[in-house]
């Protein structure tokens, strides 16, 4: 940097002397001949008075002159400490001065900055060392467009140097035609930004092969953007599905916000492009920035599965039919019957209201399928089972298959007219129906003999006990002729 000119004390002497040389003319051209003796003393005041104000200034200069030396200092050591490299060039383009920094980032080049050496030579020894990696193979071009561009960028140059040294060059040029450069380290920041460029490709490339739906939503629910994943399951292009907003994909959910998905993942049914319906499963995440809001809705196809349990349902629904189904009939099974009938016991034993069972039996099966086969008797039972599901009602009411020819009735709270009726019923729907029965020994057609219990359960005694009652009615109706109805009443 260049320096201002240093003013010496016998500068100011000769300064004062000249002075004092003056007042002397002055005065004898003032006085005249007849002034000639007061010469010396005013020759000497002069002098005096000269070199007073002389000793005055070069105190003044020199206390200046330390003032700008120690800013000149303090200049010097703040560019020394900066971060940032910087160098002046003259208008030759001739490094005149720099700071400690740059020799920091170029210590290999300390010769050339002590020598003054030229920007363009200074560049040429960094392309021969291989310094400047994005200009191998290429030196001779890259040189001609950083010297055609020197000192004209507007923006920051970004280069990188050492391998791994990042610096954002700043060059302007000075009134005088020379040039200043500035030179930042900024390879944190790349390393950064290549970081984040790199992590942004894996999730891009994650996301593209995610077999989910994924898309991004506004904060009003309309789609930015999905993945190819997406574009499958609705079986529209991304283009299609921009700006369509959330609710349009989903059935019933026509005022449906992302906000409203935020808390648990939840099933919504949809609809292909091609009709298809879809169930899918909806999950969605906030992301918020100081300046950004958006969500990233995550979309599963639940369809097959859906089905999946649908078809399981029906089965395990025909298992547990099946299960407590009568094979032949199609009515209870006595695993059913015992099932209801505790169940129907314990029930009438809280509530106190009565429980009926008829036991149902054909009269002379055995016979029936002596005379026509079990084929037919199958038949028969078939029949029979009908006709005794056509006379109860409600699901209060059960008909189940007891055992061999026999049948029982659950009537839940009914009193024992109630009972009374629904046996008449089954007897003359029997009778009605007119089934052939040449074997029976009092009648041509089926008949049935009803046994018809009624009691209030109680908790401390078996069900049995109304199956013994019911038992006991049956015998009697046997006993009585067949073809009719017994009742009892018991008392729990």
């Amino acid at each position: 940097m260049n320096k201002a000119p240093t003013v010496r004390p016998w500068h100011l002497l000769a300064f004062a002397a000249l002075l004092g040389v003056e007042g002397v003319l002055l005065g004898f051209s003032i006085g005249g001949p007849q002034g000639a003796p007061m010469l010396p003393w005013l020759a000497t005041g002069t002098m005096a008075l000269t070199v007073a104000v002389a000793i005055a200034v070069l105190g003044s200069l020199q206390r200046a002159s330390r003032r700008a030396l120690l800013a000149q200092r303090t200049l010097e050591e703040a560019i020394d400490a900066l971060p940032a490299s910087v160098e002046i060039f003259d208008r030759r383009d001739r490094l005149i001065a720099y700071n400690r920094r740059l020799v920091e980032l170029y210590p290999h080049m300390l010769r050339a900055f002590e020598q003054g050496a030229s920007f363009e030579e200074m560049a040429r020894e960094s392309l021969a060392r291989g310094g400047v990696p994005e200009a191998l193979g290429r030196e001779s071009e890259w040189l001609a467009e950083r010297l055609q561009e020197r000192g004209r960028r507007q923006l920051p140059l970004l280069q990188r140097v050492h391998g791994e040294l990042w610096l954002h060059i700043f060059e302007r040029r000075t009134p005088s035609g020379g040039i200043v450069g500035v030179r930042m380290d900024v390879s944190d920041l790349i390393h950064e930004q290549q970081r984040l460029a790199a992590s942004q490709a894996q999730l891009k490339a994650i996301i593209r092969a995610a077999m989910n739906g994924i898309l991004t939503l506004d904060p009003g629910g309309h789609v930015l953007e999905v993945n190819p994943s997406c574009e499958d399951l609705f079986g529209f292009t991304a283009a299609e599905l921009q700006g369509v907003h959330l609710g349009m994909l989903f059935h019933g959910a026509g005022h449906l916000m992302p906000q409203d998905l935020l808390s648990v993942p939840q099933e919504l049914a949809a609809r292909h492009r091609s009709g298809a319906e879809l169930t899918l499963q909806v999950s969605v995440s906030e992301v918020r920035t100081e300046t950004t809001l958006l969500y990233v809705c995550v979309v599963t196809d639940f369809s097959e599965r859906k089905r999946q349990e649908m078809r399981l349902q029906r089965a395990n629904e025909l298992l547990a039919r099946q299960s407590t189904t009568d094979g032949l009939t199609g009515v209870g099974n006595r695993r059913l019957f015992d099932q209801l009938l505790q169940n129907a016991w314990l029930r009438s034993a809280r509530t106190g209201l009565p429980l009926a069972l008829l036991m149902v039996d054909i009269d002379h099966f055995k016979q029936y399928n002596d005379r026509y086969g079990h084929v037919a008797g199958d038949d028969c039972l078939r029949r029979v089972a009908a006709l005794l599901r056509s006379c109860v009602g409600g699901e209060s009411e059960t008909v189940c298959r007891y055992g061999g020819e026999e049948f029982a009735l659950l009537l839940a709270e009914v009193d024992l007219d109630g009972a009374r009726s629904v046996a008449q019923r089954c007897l003359d729907s029997v009778r009605l129906a007119a089934i052939e029965h040449e074997a029976s020994p009092g009648r041509r057609t089926v008949s049935l003999s009803i046994g018809v219990a009624l009691q209030v359960g109680c908790a401390q005694a078996p069900a049995l006990r109304l199956i013994e009652a019911a038992d006991a009615a049956l015998y009697q109706a046997k006993a009585g002729g067949r073809g009719r109805l017994s009742c009892q009443v018991q008392q729990a």
